[in-house]
C-alpha cells in the first residue's frame, strides 16, 4: 500500500511540475478523487493492514495535495503578476500613440493654416506680378508662344542635325518661363531671335557637312527568334552609325550618295531602307558633285513624307509576287503563248515567201511549200474533168490548213484563259480579304487597302496577258489567212484554165 501510493505522489508530483495551466481548485479534485478510488482497491488488496498505518498514508497524500496546491497558487500568482505587468506596459504604448496623434493632428493643423495663407499670398504676389508687367507680360507671352512653336518645329527639321544644341536652349527657355518665378533676360530672348532668324536662313541653303548617319542593319528578336515590335506594331529595328557627306536641301530633302535621309530627334539622321527610283536618285548624285550655281533638282516639299511613301511603293517584282500562285501561272501562260506566236509568225512568214515564189513558177512545183504540193496534184490528174479537179484541189488545201493554223488556237485560248484566271485571282484575294477582317476587325485602313490591291494584282495581270495574246493571235492568223488566200486563188486559177482547155 505505501509503495502504491508513493508511486501515486511521485505522477501527481510529475503532473503538477509539467502543468502551468490546471488551477489548484481542479488539482485538489483530481487528488482527492484518486484518493477515493484506490483506497477501496488498496483495501480489497492487503486486508491484513493496522489502522495506524493507514491514518499515516492518509496524511501523507493530504500533505502533498496541499503541498502541490501551494505550489499552483504561487506559480499562478506570479503568472497573473506577469500579466498585469505588460498590460501596464501596453497602456503606455498605447497612451504614447495617442498623444502621438493628437501632435500629428495638431501639425496637420498648422500645415493647413499655413498652406492656406501662403495660397493667399501666392495670388496677392501674382497680382502685384501682372501689375508691374503691364505690357511686358503680353510680350512675355508671345515669346513663350514663339519659344514653344520652335521647340517643337526643331523635333523634325532636317537643321537640327546641323546644331543639336539648339532645342536644349530653347527647352530651358521654355521651363524658365513656364515656372512663372523667373523672367527671362534680354539675352534670352536675343538667343530665341537668332535662332529664329537662323532657321529662316538656313530653309534657303543648299550646305554640304559631314554628320553621322544610322542604317538599319537588322531587326531585334525575342529569344525564340521571332520580332520584336513596337506599340505601334512595327518592328524594332537595328541601327549602324556611319559618318557621311550629307548634302542638305533648305529643310526640305537632305541625301547622301542615293539614299534618302529624314530626321530624328533621338537618332540624327536616318537612312530610308529603301531607295528612290527613277530621276530622283540620278538628280539628288548630281546636286551631290555639281559645283555650278544651278543644279536640277526634284525636292519633296512635304519636307519627306511624300518621299517616304514613294519608296515604299511596290516595284513591278513585288506586284508580281502578290499575284501568289494565280499570278505565276498567268504570266508563265502569256509567256508561252507569246513565244508560240512569234514561232509560228516567223514559220508562215517562210512559208508565204516559199508561196510567192513558187507562184512566179507554176511550171515547176516543189513539194516544200503548200502551193507546189497543191500544183503537184493538178499536174499530177491532167486528165479529170473540172468538177474532179475542184475536189481534188480542195481536199488538198484542207491537208494544208491544219499545218498552217496549228497552235494558234492555242494563242486564243491563253487569251481567252488568261482574265478568267485573273478574275479567279481577285475572288481568292477577297476572300482571305474578308476573312483578316473577320478575324482582326476594319480598324486599320491600310490593312484592307493593302488585301484588295493584292487581290486586283491578278486582275491586272489576266489584262496584261490576254491583250497582247489577242494581238499576237490576230497576226499569226491572218498569216495564215494570208497563205491560204493565195493557195485559193490560184487553185481557181487552175480550176478556170481547164475549164477553158475543155472548152
Amino acid at each position: 500500500m505505501v509503495s502504491l501510493l508513493a508511486k501515486i505522489n511521485n505522477r501527481r508530483s510529475k503532473m503538477y511540475g509539467s502543468s502551468n495551466v490546471i488551477r489548484s481548485g481542479v488539482s485538489r479534485s483530481v487528488a482527492l478523487l484518486l484518493v477515493v478510488l484506490l483506497v477501496p482497491f488498496s483495501s480489497g488488496v492487503q486486508a491484513q493492514a493496522n489502522e495506524s498505518t493507514r491514518a499515516l498514508d492518509i496524511n501523507r497524500i493530504l500533505s502533498a495535495t496541499n503541498s502541490a496546491a501551494s505550489r499552483e497558487r504561487t506559480a499562478n500568482t506570479a503568472r497573473e503578476n506577469q500579466f498585469k505587468a505588460e498590460r501596464s506596459k501596453q497602456q503606455g504604448r498605447l497612451n504614447a500613440m495617442r498623444n502621438e496623434r493628437a501632435r500629428q493632428e495638431r501639425i496637420s493643423d498648422e500645415l493647413d493654416r499655413q498652406f492656406k495663407a501662403n495660397e493667399t499670398k501666392i495670388i496677392a504676389l501674382q497680382e502685384d506680378l501682372a501689375k508691374e508687367l503691364g505690357d511686358l507680360k503680353q510680350l512675355f507671352g508671345v515669346i513663350q508662344l514663339s519659344a514653344s512653336e520652335a521647340q517643337e518645329s526643331y523635333k523634325t527639321s532636317l537643321i537640327s542635325a546641323q546644331y543639336p544644341d539648339r532645342a536644349e536652349n530653347l527647352r530651358q527657355m521654355v521651363a524658365k518661363m513656364a515656372s512663372l518665378t523667373d523672367l527671362v533676360s534680354i539675352t534670352e530672348i536675343e538667343d530665341l531671335w537668332y535662332q529664329l532668324q537662323n532657321e529662316m536662313t538656313e530653309q534657303g541653303k543648299v550646305v554640304k557637312y559631314t554628320a553621322p548617319v544610322n542604317y538599319v542593319v537588322g531587326y531585334e528578336v525575342d529569344e525564340n527568334g521571332e520580332l520584336l515590335k513596337n506599340d505601334n506594331g512595327n518592328p524594332i529595328p537595328i541601327y549602324e552609325k556611319q559618318d557621311k557627306v550629307v548634302t542638305r536641301v533648305g529643310v526640305f530633302n537632305a541625301v547622301t550618295g542615293g539614299d534618302i535621309l529624314q530626321y530624328s530627334e533621338g537618332l540624327g539622321f536616318v537612312a530610308l531602307e529603301r531607295q528612290m527610283r527613277g530621276d530622283f536618285t540620278s538628280r539628288a548624285i548630281d546636286l551631290q558633285n555639281s559645283t555650278s550655281d544651278v543644279t536640277p533638282f526634284l525636292m519633296d516639299p512635304t519636307k519627306g513624307a511624300l518621299l517616304s511613301a514613294l519608296v515604299l511603293a511596290p516595284s513591278v517584282g513585288e506586284k508580281v509576287k502578290e499575284g501568289g500562285i494565280v499570278g505565276y501561272v498567268i504570266i508563265t501562260l502569256g509567256v508561252l503563248a507569246l513565244l508560240i506566236a512569234a514561232f509560228r509568225i516567223l514559220v508562215l512568214i517562210g512559208v508565204e515567201g516559199k508561196v510567192r515564189k513558187q507562184a512566179k513558177d507554176l511550171k515547176r512545183p516543189s513539194l516544200r511549200n503548200p502551193l507546189g504540193r497543191v500544183l503537184k496534184v493538178f499536174q499530177d490528174n491532167p486528165n479529170t474533168d473540172p468538177e474532179t479537179m475542184e475536189l481534188k484541189l480542195g481536199e488538198a488545201m484542207l491537208k494544208e490548213s491544219p499545218k498552217l493554223n496549228s497552235w494558234i488556237m492555242f494563242i486564243k485560248i491563253i487569251a481567252v484563259v488568261a482574265p478568267l484566271l485573273g478574275l479567279l485571282g481577285t475572288v481568292t484575294g477577297m476572300i482571305q480579304t474578308f476573312q483578316a477582317i473577320t478575324l482582326y476587325g476594319a480598324g486599320d485602313p491600310k490593312t484592307m487597302a493593302g488585301g484588295i490591291s493584292q487581290a486586283l494584282v491578278t486582275t491586272v495581270l489576266g489584262l496584261v496577258v490576254a491583250i497582247p495574246t489577242v494581238f499576237a493571235h490576230w497576226m499569226a492568223s491572218s498569216r495564215a489567212r494570208r497563205v491560204e488566200g493565195i493557195l485559193e486563188e490560184h487553185a481557181a486559177g487552175l480550176i478556170a484554165e481547164q475549164y477553158e482547155a475543155q472548152r
